[in-house]
């Protein structure tokens, strides 16, 4: 399911025009009056305003490296049944949020053991993970180890972290990642202006974080106390004041609830109406939203679209050849394809997302007998072909048997997608091959 994003003007006016319109249909009784502040509460501010910066690093330093075993770390999201549902579902939101494609440089900061920058790389990014604490980076490199992607993904990069300059060159990462990280930062601002330095134009940072009186919760204080770790509020309003003087621009925030509200039959269709459960449905989202937040911001620029992403892939096709052909002799093909999407396509062979012209072969009732028939690279030497741009080739199909057959060509960008499977029409051709 597609999650809402919202502005931040939105975000809050949205739910409460909502509210406000179902309220007329139910009695509002009066809130419990709320509890008695504790007195014994450690303020964040007094914790960040008591060490240096170098103290902070160290005392994350000193967390990881004191652990007596690494076995919940390594096996997050699965460390435990009560922390699995939260943490997938926020994995998932922030996925949606980030645009991934294949091969996109990725900033994975304050990755930790480095679980969320394994299911980055496993989906083709080519992860940094940065974190201040050299311990944490161990982990990370021991769940490479024991969990090793599948197939021939980017490796990662392991960079420790001195929480003021990312040792990075300016414009190097296309996304950037805070997962429950950017709560631990003594001072945002600076950070915020790193993100933008680093990010190249157009590109997303994303952040899943707790709310706005974060450090006042009972596992916040218990953390701060134990380990003298900084577990600030997030105040999204200062955030976005400084991300944008630090050159970001187009915030989102996403809308959405982690536990999932059970319903009867009855209740369900209820909610699909805009009754009671509607409002007790968007009650819950609004109490969860309430200690969360979770966002996306852009750095200011246009992003430049290639071919490593399916949507705004597009081409048009001419195909001239035979409709007959003699058993065991190559078949000549002139072919003219042109650029019709919104995405540079990059060069054929490169991977991934080099675009050449495949065909698909089929018998004469359609059945498939190679997918992966055949593929032509679009120019010699490769290279992009910019939208608009339209290439000339002439080639050969591999020799068949005698028979019947049905020929579909298509643009394909190397493990991403093919043309036709978002929506670019293909040519179709048949072609009866003889003996003589």
């Amino acid at each position: 399911m597609e999650l809402n994003q919202l502005t931040l003007r939105h975000f809050g006016s949205t739910f409460r025009l909502v509210l406000k319109k179902l309220r007329r249909r139910v009695k509002e009784g009066n809130p419990p009056p709320p509890p008695p502040p504790r007195r014994d509460l450690i303020d964040v501010r007094d914790l960040i305003a008591r060490s240096s910066l170098d103290e902070h690093n160290a005392k994350a330093e000193n967390y990881f490296s004191s652990l007596p075993t690494w076995d919940y770390h390594l096996s997050k999201p699965f460390g435990s049944p009560a922390d699995a549902p939260s943490m997938l579902i926020n994995l998932g939101t922030v996925i949606q949020m980030l645009e991934l494609f294949p091969g996109a440089r990725v900033l994975d900061f304050g990755a930790g053991s480095g679980w969320t920058s394994r299911f980055l790389t496993q989906l083709g990014c080519e992860v940094i993970l940065l974190d201040v604490s050299s311990s944490a980076l161990e982990i990370a490199r021991e769940l490479y180890k024991r969990q090793p992607v599948i197939g021939t993904q980017p490796e990662p990069q392991f960079l420790r972290f001195d929480g003021r300059r990312i040792d990075l060159s300016e414009s190097s990462v296309d996304r950037i990642l805070c997962f429950d990280a950017f709560h631990h930062v003594a001072d945002p601002d600076p950070i915020l202006a790193e993100f933008a330095r680093v990010l190249r134009p157009g590109g997303a940072a994303a952040f899943v974080e707790p709310g706005p009186e974060h450090s006042k919760t009972e596992q916040s204080q218990f953390e701060m106390r134990t380990f003298g770790v900084i577990e600030n509020d997030i105040d999204i309003h200062a955030i976005w004041r400084a991300a944008q003087g630090a050159g970001f621009r187009d915030l989102k925030m996403s809308a959405f609830c982690v536990a999932p509200q059970q319903l009867t039959l009855e209740s369900y269709e209820d909610l699909l109406s805009g009754g009671a459960a509607y409002i007790e449905f968007a009650e819950m989202m609004r109490s969860f939203l309430a200690g969360a937040r979770t966002f996306v911001m852009r750095r200011n620029g246009e992003e430049s679209v290639d071919s490593r992403r399916a949507a705004g892939l597009s081409s048009e096709i001419s195909i001239r050849m035979p409709e007959r052909a003699i058993a065991g002799v190559p078949t000549p093909v002139e072919a003219a394809v042109r650029n019709s999407g919104r995405s540079k396509w990059l060069p054929s062979g490169q991977m991934p997302g080099g675009v050449s012209l495949g065909c698909h072969l089929s018998d004469r009732d359609g059945r498939v007998l190679s997918h992966d028939w055949h593929w032509e690279a679009l120019s010699n030497p490769a290279r992009d072909i910019e939208p608009g741009e339209a290439v000339s080739l002439r080639f050969e199909l591999p020799p068949l048997d005698a028979g019947s057959y049905r020929l579909e060509f298509d643009c394909v960008a190397d493990r991403v997608t093919w043309f036709n499977q978002v929506g670019s029409p293909s040519v179709k051709r048949e072609i009866e091959v003889r003996t003589e």
